[in-house]
């Protein structure tokens, strides 16, 4: 009697799932710290037009080095005592603009009333119009963003060697893909692949964030800087990032200027984040890591739970790698990487999928 050594698939699947359960428990245990990890990876990536940028001025790797460590440098710090200064700007208003909320609904279930309708029903209707849930929510997303940022010496410190492993001894990971390690050379493309993708949503996230910003300041939207730098940011979540950024300036405007501002200032929201993923967006390279758009929500809902808010934010990346660096290398598993991937089967020519007759004979080699 035969038995292969790999087991049953449903004894596969169980232990995947095991391994799955302990490898996230550790992720959760120490969260705090991929992150860190995590953005440092996006910023060097991020930086690589930089890095190749200064090479083509036949520059010194030390002197790259330094150029690219100066520029990263100074805008992680630009942003993160930005996002600190206006998280407490916000925090310091959040009483003013919950009051307001209060009366806000105040006046729906009195108008409710004068509708006809009961006085519970009417509370009822005008609680889930209440807007002070959103802006704590924001408020929360705000204070989770800066905590990671706030282990800034982790940060920095895991940034500074990534890049002087990438600039001072460039092209080791693809060497050991040319030279026996076909996995090396898996974790090569993906990380060309990925550098791509975090280019381009950095591209599109400026654009983004630049245009609402403008957009904001215009309609006298409170606050309009931090709105429209986080409308860049969201742009790495993929569906729900796009109403997470318009919620808080529309109840901002709703509260400072009426409902007429505010439905003026979703309108030019929409067609600026339009504009940009219908005009920008298809005029950059396309990269190869295209999730499906089950998995791109998935990995904007479920990573959270993992990772906290910041999982949202890298969830995508994360995705990628366990479905180009795991299921896709293990030919066990490289179908539910293709499931995973938003194209299209090749069309695969029908003698070559059709099986051999039945005693048909393979055809004589030639001589």
């Amino acid at each position: 009697m035969n038995t292969t050594s790999t087991g049953s698939p449903a004894l596969r699947i169980l232990i995947m799932t095991a391994g799955a359960t302990v490898a996230l428990w550790g992720m959760s245990t120490y969260a705090g710290y991929i992150n860190s990890a995590m953005l440092a990876v996006l910023i060097v990536l991020a930086c690589g037009p930089l890095v190749e940028w200064l090479r083509r001025r036949s520059l010194p790797n030390w002197a790259t080095l330094v150029v690219t460590l100066f520029v990263a440098a100074t805008a992680l710090a630009i942003f993160f005592l930005f996002l600190i200064f206006a998280t407490a700007q916000f925090v310091q208003s959040l009483p003013t603009y919950q009051d307001q909320a209060q009366a806000m609904v105040q006046q729906v279930q009195a108008r409710l009333v004068a509708m006809g309708l009961d006085p519970a029903g009417s509370t009822a209707v005008a609680n889930q119009a209440d807007p002070s849930a959103a802006l704590d929510l924001t408020k929360n997303f705000l204070a989770a963003l800066a905590g990671t940022l706030g282990s800034l010496s982790t940060l920095v410190l895991l940034m500074i060697f990534l890049f002087v492993d990438v600039i001072l001894f460039p092209g080791r990971l693809a060497w050991q893909g040319q030279h026996g390690s076909s996995y090396a050379a898996r974790v090569s493309e993906f990380s060309g692949n990925l550098r791509q993708y975090i280019v381009v949503m950095v591209i599109i996230g400026t654009a983004i964030g630049t245009l609402n910003t403008i957009w904001f300041y215009l309609l006298g939207v409170p606050m309009p800087l931090l709105w429209g730098v986080l409308s860049g940011i969201l742009n790495f979540i993929p569906f729900i990032g796009f109403w997470f950024g318009l919620l808080p300036p529309a109840i901002l405007t709703l509260l400072a200027h009426g409902p007429e501002r505010m439905l003026l200032m979703a309108a030019g929201y929409i067609v600026v984040n339009a504009a940009v993923q219908n005009i920008i967006q298809p005029r950059l390279v396309v990269t190869h890591l295209n999730l499906t758009p089950f998995m791109s929500l998935l990995s904007a809902t479920f990573w959270p739970l993992v990772l906290g808010p910041v999982g949202a934010i890298i969830g995508v990346p994360l995705t990628m790698g366990v479905q180009a660096l795991l299921f896709d290398a293990d030919p066990s598993t490289r179908w539910l990487a293709a499931m995973m991937t938003a194209t299209r089967p090749e069309q695969v020519p029908a003698a070559a999928e059709s099986p051999p007759e039945q005693g048909a004979q393979p055809p004589a080699p030639s001589t």
